[in-house]
């Protein structure tokens, strides 16, 4: 089995807001929204399947489960193309990201679904 993570550094008021604010979820999701984290992961889970698009978090999935800990839920589209193969594709995929707070090290880390080679 494969997982892979990705992580986020962010500057130490960051994280502390992340930690202690209502409006945490919301926070998280606009800063991973606005890193190109979540595209890089997928690609890493489905490197050579076709040209990754559309990486988006879905609409309110991040959820909090303890107090450094959650998860979410990200949507993208796999654009398969070969004139060769007279291939012209492209499917809507979904995955569950578990992610973490590390407050010590000022990071977010994301990962992914377990995958079997």
């Amino acid at each position: 089995m494969i997982t892979y993570t990705e992580k986020i550094t962010l500057a130490p008021e960051e994280i502390n807001d992340l930690l202690d604010n209502d409006s945490r979820a919301q926070k998280l999701e606009s800063m991973l929204s606005n890193s190109k984290v979540l595209y890089t992961l997928m690609l890493d889970y489905e490197y050579g399947k076709g040209n990754l698009q559309n990486v988006t978090l879905s609409n309110d999935s991040l959820v909090f489960k303890s107090k450094n800990t959650g998860e979410l839920k990200v949507n993208y589209d796999i654009n398969e193309f070969s004139v060769c193969a007279a291939l012209d594709y492209t499917g809507a995929y979904t995955m569950l990201l578990k992610f973490e707070l590390d407050p010590e090290k000022g990071e977010v880390s994301l990962t992914g679904e377990e995958r079997y080679e």
